[in-house]
């Protein structure tokens, strides 16, 4: 449709021409139906039939804005899988639709088909599909979805007529609008209808966008849970996505690095035989293209040289240096390395929380100082005999020396130590432990024989480790996703 408006006339003509292939095919006028791989699925979002002309057609075609139409589809809730055709996640999404209610008759596609089914394309290696068209202002719209086999499944209103097919979506939330018609209530995404309440981009076009199923923000903030690196050549990079089907599976990325850290939304990669250091949008981590992989050509912080060990968090990616020195820059790879805490810190391995940044130095204590980080700050001595820190929303948890000891305590330094592991209940299987991950809802375990575990937050014991039984083999180095907030 590109940048035309779309056209009463075409669409009632697409009416009169689908009603009579409906009636050859011997079913009524409104309840045209897709077939796909034995799955009936409404093609419409609110199917509300014909109904009186809305106050805003009466705007007429000269009331129209450019705008954006664009749908997240990284992130679909467990709850929205299994409650709305379960069988449907069995796929991999592979293209996305905007569907307009357009014109009379007032029909999410159905016999107005001239108005659905309108094709968004894939932005870059990420999860965001959209397109840019005129529409006129108070369009009502919705997004669909397309899987691997072919099936759609839309947005839906709050339609009873699709009750039998699957339950609602869209049922509530700030970006719906309430539209009273047919005696009942159908609650769908809608422009704004009136031109003082448009606000334009800086390519001059309204933003219709937002995340499948939801009225959260455009981009999912979380593509990865947990990031790890692989011994051996070639790529080896791997992730545990969010759900784009019906389980979290593991994937492989392209990219080679020594050491991987994820953020809200990006990643960073570092190769320590190389001292290359990229970073990469956490949406565009794909298995087809190492392009989208930035490498920083500043990558030296200083006279000090190559970062050796770093950690990217909410707004900065923290690193150390072979003198220990410690250094920050932000995390969307802006600008170059700065230091980090007054001229004498020195940290062999840093990790951010959301209100602390903690940090192990070479005589194996453990230190904390307070966000955000600038030339001058100080630290907080904390305890001894540390291997390793990480920490997550809540907690933080250190490794000690002995390789079988875990402690937790709060982000914010308050609170007291807690024993999670030790070397009296350490689980056999584990044996020895390599390295922590904290993530959003489990305490990830890489033991020293390159084998993964989990234990559900906040871990109280040997008892709730399990091994990761569909973990890659040999895994090199582990890091989660940082858990983002409003």
């Amino acid at each position: 449709y590109g940048s035309t408006p779309i056209d009463a006339e075409r669409a009632v003509g697409a009416r009169a021409a689908a009603d009579a292939l409906d009636d050859a095919r011997g079913t009524p006028a409104t309840t045209t139906r897709w077939r796909r791989v034995g799955v009936v699925v409404a093609t419409s979002l609110a199917m509300v039939g014909a109904v009186p002309i809305a106050r805003s057609w009466k705007l007429g075609k000269t009331k129209t804005v450019r705008t954006r139409f664009a749908v997240d589809v990284g992130c679909l809730s467990k709850e929205t899988i299994d409650a709305h055709w379960p069988e449907f996640f069995q796929h991999d999404i592979t293209g996305a639709e905007v569907i307009l209610r357009g014109k009379p008759p007032f029909e999410f596609g159905g016999t107005n088909r001239d108005v659905g089914g309108i094709a968004l394309h894939q932005e870059g290696f990420s999860s965001i599909y959209s397109t840019v068209m005129d529409v006129n202002l108070g369009e009502q719209y919705g997004f669909a979805l397309i899987n691997a086999a072919g099936e759609r499944m839309f947005e839906l209103g709050n339609s009873a007529r699709f009750i039998n097919i699957h339950q609602p979506v869209l049922t509530e939330g700030s970006c719906l609008a309430e539209i009273n018609a047919g005696g009942t209530v159908y609650r769908n995404r809608q422009v704004p209808t009136e031109q003082s309440q448009i606000t334009l981009n800086a390519n001059g076009e309204y933003d219709a966008a937002g995340t499948w199923g939801s009225c959260a923000g455009l981009q999912c903030p979380v593509t990865v849970k947990l990031i790890a690196t692989v011994q051996g050549d070639g790529d080896n990079v791997y992730g545990i996505e969010e759900q784009k089907a019906m389980k979290e599976i593991w994937k492989k990325y392209k990219g080679h690095f020594s050491i991987v850290s994820a953020g809200v939304k990006n990643t960073w990669g570092l190769d320590t035989v190389t001292n290359r250091l990229a970073w990469t949008r956490n949406a565009d981590l794909n298995p087809y293209s190492d392009a989208n992989w930035k490498f920083v050509s500043n990558a030296n912080a200083g006279s000090s040289g190559a970062i050796k060990d770093f950690d990217a968090g909410y707004d900065d990616v923290m690193g150390v240096t072979a003198d220990d020195k410690v250094w920050q820059r932000p995390v969307s790879g802006a600008n170059s390395w700065t230091a980090a805490g007054y001229s004498g810190s020195r940290l062999i391995q840093t990790t951010l929380g959301r209100t602390q940044l903690w940090g192990v130095n070479g005589d194996n204590n453990l230190f904390r100082s307070t966000l955000p980080m600038h030339s001058e700050s100080q630290w907080v001595a904390e305890i001894g005999g540390v291997k390793q820190v990480e920490v997550g929303d809540a907690d933080c948890f250190i490794v000690l020396t002995d390789n079988k000891t875990i402690k937790r305590k709060q982000e914010n330094g308050g609170g007291t130590w807690v024993t999670v592991l030790s070397s009296t209940n350490i689980p056999a299987a584990v044996s020895a432990i390599d390295q922590v991950a904290v993530g959003e809802t489990s305490l990830w375990i890489l033991s020293t024989n390159r084998e993964l575990f989990s234990c559900k937050l906040p871990c109280n014991g040997p008892s709730e480790v399990h091994i990761v039984t569909d973990a890659p083999k040999g895994i090199m180095s582990i890091d989660a996703g940082k858990v983002p907030h409003p």
